[in-house]
């Protein structure tokens, strides 16, 4: 009997013990963003893409076409210990309009963080609206 109590209580040692598997600020990042422009309330622009993003790789996509130029960047640092993935986003949307933004997040829990946030300019004859969400968590 006693032999059981004492495996019994290094079982559960192990299990309530913290996993050595824990999120470390370095680990690679899995994010989702999308953005979508419009000119005049017209979709003039949709990027949708996963990737995965570390210290040591950023991220790169030339999604430009035949007579647009767009990029888009992703990278990561370490502020105070924390992840901090940070992209870019360079986009052609019509013969006038060019978008262009950067944003960043701290990714402080494992599970995830979200940010999103809107851009737009108004002239006489034009309205540019741009949206975008960026959701990052540890790569698994």
């Amino acid at each position: 009997m006693t032999k059981s109590i004492a495996l019994a209580a290094v079982a559960f040692a192990v299990l309530a013990a913290p996993s050595l598997a824990s999120a470390a600020p370095t680990d690679p990042q899995t994010c989702t963003v999308a953005v979508t422009t419009t000119l005049n309330n017209t979709t003039s622009l949709v990027y949708n893409q996963t990737f995965t993003v570390s210290t040591t790789t950023p991220y790169f996509d030339d999604f430009s076409t035949a007579t647009r130029f767009r990029f888009f960047d992703a990278s990561m640092t370490i502020v105070d210990n924390v992840p901090v993935v940070a992209i870019s986003l360079d986009a052609d949307v019509s013969v006038f309009d060019t978008v262009d933004f950067t944003t960043s997040l701290k990714v402080r829990d494992s599970h995830g963080e979200s940010t999103s946030g809107t851009n737009a300019f108004f002239t006489s004859n034009r309205a540019v609206r741009t949206s975008y969400s960026l959701d990052c968590a540890r790569a698994k």
